[in-house]
């Protein structure tokens, strides 16, 4: 047996097109190829025929013949009727020159997909990249046995999230994850706004069916106002649980069923304890308020940081909040002055590594009047922070005999501007440092009476590494801002992209995730996702265990299904 014919093999072409980097990806059987709108691969090129070329994708391998074009077709700089092709050939059609690349299912798989509304520019109508719907339904399977591995790893597993990705995967608009209580279906994670399920005659109907029966039910497009999959296990009263999608499944709808069947399979494993889904950051901490631009995470490590953050809302308690480069402990910092009863009044941030020693006294305290002939009267940051909050980021830089007078303005809730009179300030402290302060504190180089003036409660701000369930929502997050940003369409970034950006442990956290995106959606093609290829080296080089476990790739669907319930019963 070919190795081709032993294994699914997935292709795509790659080259630059009108000035443009495109990427194609190969589908099983014809793809054709040539200038105009109607062909699988569309090269809008002066030299390409109408119909150039043919690629066939089969079992056996993949083969090219060219379709008596007046340019010809050359592989490997040779010129070509008919040829078997292999990984790695350079192919020219015309005067455009492609490389054919062998690809993981998983890399054309789409885990986030972005909707813009930015035009594709330089695409011809029938120009696409997707995977067909067949494949798609293998690679969703392969996703959802992946995500099986990782949630019945993790103590706490993050229902909410599973369902938000698989929504995501399936190409639903919405989707829940549900207990039966005598006959009525009780939301235990959703995603996107679900059409009223009471109202939908065909699902009660099916509810009550299987209530009655206590047997397992399935149902593809059901019809009603929005078409419904869904899922019921067997059971009965409480235990009974299922999973309803709803949306035009474009033709999916039984292989989504099939998907669905595995889920409710390893809701029923987990339950009863571990069915509690992780909650919202925003309804956990309803009283928080997250300014625009940051990202709310929904792992256990930050849901534990926002109810320590909860407990400091009112009142002036110092916080010191203890984090790596990159963390966002100025957002935390804004999020506590913008949840504090001094909301109103400025928030105000002085970096004291990022201005010398001799300035940083004046710029923190201002300058009084008179000082000296050419200078200015000026307030300081306390002074600007009257009525709110001041931020000291990266305190543990600050000289020590500047300490001195910052504990003193502390004590005395006053500052002395340079060459000024004392100047009463009512503000509340905030501080932060990526440093030591013990071991600084050891050294002599920081005050031990200013740690227990700033430090009234420490923040312990966890770096990105211990918090990976938050990446996906951040890439999310940052890939719309970015491709907004540059008005590119992106198609959105393949699942073995994102596993690869999720297990790299980021040394420099968001901020350096926030790179890495911004990065990625510059570099992918317009109209494209961005997939493994295009992530850096850097990250590529540096995997860490414990991500997605490799998928079956070789089992017909329905096997896949049937072994998968075996696993999980």
């Amino acid at each position: 047996m070919t190795e081709a014919g032993a294994r699914q093999v997935h292709y795509r072409l790659r080259g630059e097109v009108a000035g443009s980097s495109r990427a194609y990806a190969l589908h099983p059987g014809e793809n054709w190829v040539g200038s105009v709108a109607g062909n699988a691969i569309v090269l809008p090129v002066r030299g390409v025929s109408r119909r150039h070329a043919l690629l066939t994708l089969e079992p056996e391998g993949l083969t090219l013949e060219d379709m008596g074009s007046r340019n010809g077709t050359l592989v490997k700089g040779v010129r070509v009727q008919r040829t078997r092709l292999r990984a790695g050939d350079e192919i020219r059609v015309g005067p455009v020159r492609l490389r054919l690349e062998e690809v993981e299912p998983e890399d054309t798989a789409i885990a986030i997909t972005v909707r813009s509304d930015a035009p594709v520019h330089g695409l011809a109508a029938d120009d696409t990249t997707a995977t067909p719907i067949e494949e798609a339904g293998r690679v969703g399977l392969r996703l959802l046995e992946a995500v099986i591995a990782r949630v019945c790893a993790r103590p706490e597993p993050d229902l909410q999230g599973l369902v938000a990705l698989l929504s995501r995967e399936l190409g639903a608009s919405s989707m829940c994850i549900f207990e039966a209580r005598k006959g009525d279906p009780v939301a235990i994670a959703t995603s996107g706004v679900l059409p009223d399920l009471s109202r939908h005659r065909r699902f009660v109907e099916l509810l009550r069916g299987a209530a009655a029966s206590g047997h397992a039910v399935r149902a593809t497009s059901l019809e009603g106002d929005v078409p419904l999959t869904c899922a019921i296990g067997a059971g009965a009263g409480p235990d009974r649980l299922g999973v309803v999608v709803a949306g035009d499944l474009k033709g999916r709808g039984r292989e989504v069923e099939a998907v669905l069947r595995v889920l409710v399979v390893l809701c029923q494993r987990l339950r009863p304890e571990a069915l509690a889904p992780a909650p919202s950051p925003r309804a956990e901490a309803p009283d928080l308020a997250f300014p625009e631009g940051y990202v709310p995470g929904s792992s256990p490590a930050m849901r534990s940081l926002y109810g320590q953050m909860r407990a400091l809302m009112q009142g002036d308690l110092p916080v010191l909040l203890l984090g790596e480069t990159g963390v966002g402990k100025e957002f935390l910092a804004r999020i506590l002055h913008d949840s504090s009863p001094r909301r109103k009044g400025p928030f105000v941030a002085i970096n004291c590594a990022a201005i010398p020693a001799e300035l940083l006294e004046a710029e923190m305290f201002g300058i009084g009047k008179g000082i000296a002939t050419g200078v200015a009267e000026r307030r300081g940051k306390f002074q600007m922070a009257e009525g709110g909050t001041l931020l000291l980021d990266e305190i543990g830089d600050m000289p020590l005999e500047l300490q001195a007078k910052l504990l003193r303005a502390l004590q005395e809730k006053e500052v002395q501007p340079v060459g000024g009179a004392p100047v009463a300030v009512n503000i509340r402290i905030v501080t932060a440092t990526n440093s030591d302060l013990n071991r600084r504190m050891e050294e002599g180089r920081f005050r031990r009476d200013l740690y227990f003036r700033v430090a009234g409660f420490a923040l312990h701000v966890p770096p990105l590494r211990e918090r990976r369930e938050d990446v996906p929502v951040l890439v999310e997050s940052f890939l719309r801002a970015f491709t907004g940003e540059t008005g590119k369409a992106v198609r959105g970034i393949t699942v073995k992209a994102l596993r690869a950006l999720t297990e790299y442990p980021w040394p420099g956290n968001v901020r350096e995730l926030e790179h890495e995106v911004r990065r990625l959606v510059y570099l992918c093609p317009e109209g494209q996702a961005i997939d493994s290829t295009m992530i850096s080296l850097q990250v590529l080089a540096d995997p860490h265990e414990g991500g997605l476990k490799p998928a079956l790739d070789t089992l017909e669907l329905a096997k896949n299904v049937q072994a998968l319930e075996r696993r999980l019963i």
